[in-house]
Parts: structure tokens; sequence; C-alpha cells
């Protein structure tokens, strides 16, 4: 998703979210920015706050569902 659109969804400034996205700039993400983040994507809240999944109730990471999309489905023939 590109700034201008993040901007948008969250209300938050884009250039807010480009020195987030900038480790050089060494700023600590608010919890306004967190919350924004988990609104927009709600499968990973429980992530977002804790570094955990629980697939188990829907609520995955980036990481998770980019590595189980990976996995081929076995199909019973």
């Amino acid at each position: 998703m590109r700034l201008p659109e993040l901007e948008e969804r969250t209300g938050i400034n884009r250039y807010t979210w480009n020195n987030l996205k900038n480790p050089s700039r060494n700023r600590e993400i608010k919890e306004s920015e967190i919350l924004a983040i988990a609104e927009l994507f709600p499968q990973y809240r429980w992530w977002l706050l804790t570094g955990e999944v629980m697939p188990e109730i829907g609520q995955t990471s980036p990481a998770y569902d980019e590595a189980h999309s990976e996995v081929p489905s076995s199909s019973a023939e």
C-alpha cells in the first residue's frame, strides 16, 4: 500500500508513515499509529500488539500468511 492511500485510510499524515518506515529516523511508533494499522488490518491485531499469531482464531501475521500461501494444498481425489 502506498503512503497516500495509507494516509487516506488511517487519517495519519503520509510523512509520519514515511518517518516510521525509515530506520534512520529512530522514531518510536505511537499507540494511535499502531491502533490505526490494527483497524486497517484486523487479522493482524494480535500480532501487532504481542508479536504472536493465533491462526485458530484468525489472527496471523504477514509472514505467516505468506508462508502458508506457498504451501500447496493437498487434494483428496
